[in-house]
């Protein structure tokens, strides 16, 4: 009679789903290559503002938002997953969990600077436009 709980199935079903610990260090990953996409995006786009004629003011700006916004929203999530990886247990789930995150990481690292940067040029030509 077979069993259900023979060594190779239960080889195969233990291997399938990855150590938790790995999490961490994958997530540590992620977040430091979407602050440096992110800072390029950013300074990109600033440059690009400024060689249309933003307000000089506006470097700073980016530099509050930079400092401000995007490296303590990457940390906070290293940290998470830094303490789920040590304490969570390897299922499917924490795995789904994990790539909802990176996907949403890596969409706000791509959009923000996008939606900021034309946001405050749209917010400077209306200034300009009342001023006139």
């Amino acid at each position: 009679m077979a069993s259900t709980f023979e060594p190779r199935l239960w080889k195969r079903a233990s291997a399938s789903v990855p150590p938790p610990r790995s999490l961490g260090r994958r997530m540590t990953f992620h977040a430091a290559a979407a602050l440096i996409a992110f800072s390029v995006l950013q300074i990109w786009l600033v440059s690009s503002a400024i060689s249309a004629g933003a307000p000089s003011a506006f470097v700073i700006t980016a530099l509050v938002v930079l400092l401000a916004l995007a490296i303590p929203a990457a940390r906070a999530i290293e940290r998470h997953w830094y303490h789920l990886s040590r304490q969570a247990l390897a299922s499917w789930g924490l795995h789904a969990r994990f790539r909802r995150d990176v996907r949403r990481l890596w969409a706000a690292a791509l959009f923000v600077p996008i939606m900021w940067v034309s946001g405050a040029m749209a917010a400077t030509d209306a200034i300009a436009a009342i001023a006139n």
